[in-house]
């Protein structure tokens, strides 16, 4: 499929690893002043993307959850440390003396632009994935159907493939139940929070008592 323009403007932009590493890099290594206007163009696609809390403030547990869709548990601090840091180095984010980072008003009408932007991408995806959903739905059922069984790795076989296909929110959630309980596949509290964190991300509030849950574990 032709890249869109939508995905060509976030294309090395989203909150993925290999994207904000490069980011740092890029912001490290600015030097003259022409560099660091193109790094600043690119970075602010980056808090566009961040969920706030209100004044503008970064919702850190959020874009934690975020970045956890794409990058394991041991590899987020770093992560969010290369993010934060970046974009405050820019000042497009602000430091605050309680630790919190805040988003630079300065830069409010670039950041509005790049929310819709982000948002028209979002929906993108979220089309070009329509046509495999029927299918996901048919692969979610039959997990389901394999799971009340008992044939836990049919259904985690299934869940796998409805969420390849199509990213489905609760074959997500269904693999992360699994994960924590360890039920047709090899328990893992690690497994299990990113499961239930795309979860979350895609929409399924059910998720979100699952992914606390998982966290209390993890920190006992």
């Amino acid at each position: 499929m032709e890249q869109s323009k939508i995905s060509a403007m976030m294309d090395g932009k989203t909150l993925t690893k290999e994207n904000i590493n490069k980011m740092y890099q890029m912001v490290q290594n600015a030097s003259d002043a022409e560099e660091k206007k193109n790094v600043m163009k690119h970075s602010v696609f980056f808090v566009g993307q961040l969920p706030l809390k209100e004044n503008h403030v970064v919702d850190i547990m959020k874009t934690e959850r975020i970045i956890n869709t794409t990058v394991p548990v041991n590899e987020i601090d770093d992560c969010m440390k290369k993010l934060l840091e970046g974009l405050t180095t820019q000042t497009l984010l602000l430091q605050k003396e309680d630790g919190s980072y805040e988003v630079n008003t300065k830069y409010e009408k670039s950041i509005i632009k790049v929310r819709k932007i982000a948002k028209a991408y979002q929906m993108e995806r979220e089309k070009e994935l329509e046509e495999s959903m029927p299918k996901a739905k048919k692969m979610y059922q039959m997990g389901t159907k394999y799971y009340h069984s008992g044939d836990f790795q049919e259904a985690a076989a299934c869940f796998m493939n409805a969420v390849e296909l199509a990213e489905h929110r609760m074959a997500y959630y269904s693999l992360a139940m699994m994960y924590m309980e360890g039920k047709g596949v090899d328990a893992s509290l690690e497994e299990a929070l990113f499961y239930a964190r795309n979860a979350v991300v895609r929409g399924a509030v059910i998720a979100e008592p699952l992914e606390k849950e998982i966290l209390e574990k993890m920190n006992q």
